[in-house]
């Protein structure tokens, strides 16, 4: 695990909210748990979300949907369930040093957000199972093929290809035809990586020349902030707010961000338009994370992640939010309110 150092340091990051160092407030559970029970233990890995709110009451839907999809199982923290829960919280620095941390808890499975995360366990462990909640697990390297991942990694893709984010980019051209200069609000390890590349030729076939910048570490608020000044001084349109754990974890600061800006943003899930995105195009999320858990499920009752096809969406929700339209004077065509599969009044 960490040096006694580094575990200060990663407590002091993770805000101070607890007495003692990061890993051993993770394993607290596992001291509490009741004789006579089968003890499974996971890991849960993310490079963003802070420890302390990656449980089954947690404002970050995804991980609260994962917990309790996983006591709908049966398994429950302090019974017959013990969770190590490791987090960079925004430092990109230190996911090395967490996935090496994730690998050394000896867990029976591990479970982590992020195409990046994903993959920097597949060079830290061929041995442990792995299930994933990333984005196309092809482009970002992961595996070779769906069907039969192969190796010890399977789970859940958020995308079905760069295709998606071509009919978003359409959606959203049918609200504001003219605009022609697109952010996309994500870190450089995305918009470098091959799907990011496709993005960038995309967005220049449908019209759009990408401003801004990517985030930086460490990706917190100020980073936030200083990234959403260059938007405004790049005079940048709308704004992309690609399935990343950055943006996730910081829903309401993205929002917040983008009101003050009067900045339209189009989101891949609904969670943000019913926050106060303009629109999404993307598949239910929480129905993803929940098919990830049942996957830990399978995996903790024997099944191989080789064997295990890594599951993609194959349904799609249009989700518009009319009165944040409406106050950046936008008009919503009567034939894209038509198709929406939802619409926020």
């Amino acid at each position: 695990m960490f040096g006694m150092r580094r575990r200060e340091f990663i407590l002091t990051l993770a805000g101070a909210a607890a007495a003692w160092p990061l890993t051993t407030r993770a394993q607290q559970p596992a001291d509490s748990l009741r004789q006579g029970h089968k003890t499974h233990r996971i890991a849960v890995v993310s490079p963003a979300a802070p420890v302390l709110l990656m449980t089954d009451t947690s404002p970050n839907f995804f991980f609260r949907e994962f917990f309790l999809e996983l006591r709908r199982l049966g398994y429950v923290e302090g019974k017959n369930l013990a969770v190590n829960r490791f987090s960079a919280e925004g430092h990109a620095d230190l996911e090395h040093e967490v996935v090496t941390a994730a690998v050394g808890s000896t867990p029976d499975v591990i479970f982590a957000f992020s195409a990046r995360m994903v993959k920097a366990l597949k060079g830290a462990t061929t041995v442990i199972p792995i299930v994933g909640y990333t984005a196309d697990p092809i482009s970002f390297g992961i595996v070779t093929q769906l069907a039969r991942p192969g190796g010890n990694i399977t789970g859940v893709s958020t995308e079905a290809g760069i295709e998606i984010d071509g009919k978003r980019l359409s959606l959203v051209k049918e609200i504001m035809p003219t605009a022609s200069r697109l952010a996309v609000l994500a870190p450089r390890e995305y918009l470098t990586s091959p799907y990011g590349s496709a993005l960038r030729t995309l967005a220049g076939r449908l019209g759009f020349v990408l401003v801004g910048r990517p985030l930086v570490t460490p990706v917190d608020e100020a980073e936030f902030g200083s990234a959403f000044a260059m938007l405004q001084r790049d005079k940048a349109d709308l704004i992309l707010l690609p399935d990343v754990p950055e943006n996730n974890s910081n829903q309401r600061l993205v929002i917040e961000l983008a009101e003050r800006a009067h900045l339209p943003t189009i989101a891949c899930t609904r969670q943000f338009v019913m926050a106060g995105s303009l629109m999404s195009y993307g598949p239910d999320a929480v129905d993803l994370v929940r098919k990830a858990a049942r996957y830990v499920d399978e995996v903790l009752r024997g099944a191989r992640p080789a064997e295990l096809p890594f599951l993609q969406p194959t349904k799609f929700e249009l989700v518009i939010n009319v009165k944040v339209a409406k106050s950046l004077d936008l008009t919503v065509p009567p034939t894209l309110l038509a198709t929406a599969d939802e619409v926020i009044e």
